[in-house]
């Protein structure tokens, strides 16, 4: 019996003696590992999302920047390359959007950062698959360059969106100025970009995190579908948290596509509530972000469009905004040399110079619309547009700011030719008068102004530059032509200009005119010449006396002669025209 309790001792002992040393190992392994640790972090590179890669247009890049060591790190710089493209400079076919941060600052240890980065797709890209590749450097916590990480993703670019591309295009709040701790509605708007294909089975799951409670039945929601281009709402119900930290959610989208083909991905979104943070201005700033016009160049006496993009700047909301547009004024100076104040150039059409928004939310962009009317005889020019924007902050106090636009106003060009004078007929070898008379009947200077008579004939003064032809100037341009071919000759009268818009004007006026042969001579004026030249009276020609005088005779002797005085008497009545036609030029700039 003794000896039995001592073997069980002894069996007792031993047992006790392994779990002791065994836990001594692990303990000593467990600080084998601790005493190992040093100052370097272990830096890695994980994608989160990635947008629809599209010839033209933009996408975004969610990179996922995770510290696996309990070291921190410093400075931590992201690099982008194209893997591949020794044969062309830079990122092509991708560009980074300016004005992103591209530097992590310090990123403790066991943490991550997410990091957004837009580019936007050269149009020449071609539709394939190009390797992305993201470098990483920093520092330790000596500020030794020692982190390095390195990966690559395959972005495949599209000439058009084959597949669903969901995007949350903005959030809405139900009320719109909600107390966070009181609950309220969020309005998701989703919207399918693809342009050929719809998404099913939709699902969505929102994440409050430690920022918000979801107040509904369940996180999750489903939609049938989404069709192409088209957009749907999302509405949850949630709550402040005690622990908010930041207005911060998780959603994460799941669909199927073209049969069995299905995709999901989790986008961050911000709430557009307000919130107070140490740091932020105390006054809010409402500005005209950007504005844009319906026409790039809006012509007097029509109607455009102007949209207007008003942001707050700030974090905090604003309200009881009013927005107008103050008064642009024509300045004519008179005959005395006083200046005189004329009438608006733009007028709102529908509505007045004026609207109002009872509420825009901190960090917001909202865009309003206003149809203007362009006075018809405003010059052609850019006018400066002030635009007053008056608002009250949280406490009432009422603030404002002044912008300045400008508008482009541009004149329609109007030419118009009085007349153009070509003879119906003419003879070989003899010079045939063209004349033409134009005047500027527009509101804008003809720049570069020149006439000039094209054909395939033989002529004289073809070409006449004028420069530039004033508002309301008229001048007149005279050639000459010398058929060599009897038949049908035609040509064309061509007018060359530059407008307002910088570009060639061309206008022709097609004439046409008959070619005889020169008229035979009368009976016995021809064969041999005497001294003073053929048909004289008198003169023996082949050896019988010359006609006798008369009017017939002479006329048919000076054909030539008189058909040369009747060009000249021509021309000089022409001319007689153009002046008084010059003379009245007071009356078109009137």
């Amino acid at each position: 019996m003794k000896r039995k309790l001592n073997k069980g001792w002894t069996l007792g002992l031993i047992l006790v003696f392994l779990l002791v040393s065994g836990f001594w190992q692990v303990n000593f392994l467990q600080a084998a590992v601790i005493d190992s640790d040093n100052f370097q972090p272990i830096i890695v590179l994980e994608k989160v999302n990635m947008e629809q890669a599209v010839a033209g247009g933009e996408f975004t890049l969610a990179l996922a920047v995770r510290n696996i060591s309990n070291n921190p790190g410093f400075n931590l710089k992201l690099d982008f390359e194209v893997k591949g493209n020794e044969q062309k400079e830079g990122l092509f076919p991708f560009v980074l959007k300016t004005g992103q941060n591209m530097t992590v600052d310090k990123l403790e240890g066991n943490q991550n950062r997410t990091v957004m980065v837009t580019f936007s797709v050269d149009p020449g890209a071609q539709n394939k698959d190009y390797e992305l590749v993201v470098n990483l450097t920093g520092q330790d916590a000596t500020f030794k360059n020692t982190v390095r990480a390195s990966t690559s993703f395959t972005v495949p670019v599209t000439y058009d969106l084959t597949k669903p591309v969901l995007l949350v295009k903005a959030v809405s709040l139900n009320p719109a100025n909600p107390d966070a701790a009181e609950g309220f509605a969020a309005n998701f708007h989703v919207a399918n970009l693809s342009k050929t294909t719809e998404a099913r089975n939709v699902i969505f799951t929102l994440d409050g995190a430690d920022n918000f409670d979801v107040e509904d039945v369940s996180n999750r929601k489903n939609i049938t579908r989404i069709g192409k281009g088209e957009e749907k709402v999302i509405t949850y119900k949630l709550r402040a948290k005690d622990t908010k930290a930041n207005n911060a959610v998780k959603l994460k989208i799941t669909f199927d596509y073209q049969g069995d083909k299905s995709e999901t991905f989790e986008e961050s979104l911000n709430l557009p509530l307000p919130k107070d943070e140490g740091g932020i201005g105390a006054t809010p700033w409402v500005i005209v972000n950007k504005y844009t016009l319906s026409a790039e160049k809006v012509l007097a006496g029509n109607t455009v469009t102007l949209r207007l993009y008003i942001e707050n700047t700030n974090q905090r909301a604003v309200k009881n905004v009013k927005i107008s547009l103050g008064v642009i004024k024509i300045e004519d100076s008179s005959s005395s040399g006083a200046t005189t104040t004329g009438g608006t150039v733009f007028s709102p059409v529908n509505s007045s110079n004026s609207f109002y928004v009872d509420y825009i939310p901190g960090k917001t962009v909202i865009q309003k619309e206003i149809d203007l009317y362009v006075d018809p005889n405003a010059s052609a020019k850019t006018y400066i547009v002030p635009v007053d924007i008056k608002y009250e902050d949280r406490q009432g106090k009422t603030l404002s700011c002044e912008e300045q636009m400008n508008i482009p106003v541009t004149q329609e060009c109007k030419l118009q030719i009085l007349s153009t004078q070509v003879p119906p007929q003419g003879f070989i070898g003899q010079p045939i008068p063209v004349s033409a008379e134009f005047v500027n009947v527009g509101k804008v200077v003809l720049g570069n102004f020149m006439v000039a008579m094209e054909g395939d004939f033989e002529k004289e003064n073809n070409t006449y530059y004028v420069g530039n032809l004033d508002i309301g100037a008229s001048d007149f341009y005279q050639g000459t032509i010398i058929p060599q071919t009897e038949g049908k000759l035609e040509g064309n009268l061509v007018f060359n200009y530059i407008d307002n818009n910088n570009k060639d004007v061309r206008v022709e006026k097609p004439f046409t005119l008959e070619v005889q042969a020169q008229p035979a001579l009368p009976e016995g004026m021809e064969g041999q010449m005497g001294p003073d030249g053929p048909g004289k009276p008198g003169m023996p020609i082949n050896g019988k006396p010359g006609a006798s005088g008369g009017f017939l005779n002479t006329i048919k002797a000076k054909g030539l002669t008189i058909f040369l005085v009747l060009v000249i008497l021509t021309e000089g009545i022409c001319i007689i025209r153009m002046k008084r036609r010059k003379a009245s030029e007071e009356f078109f700039n009137e």
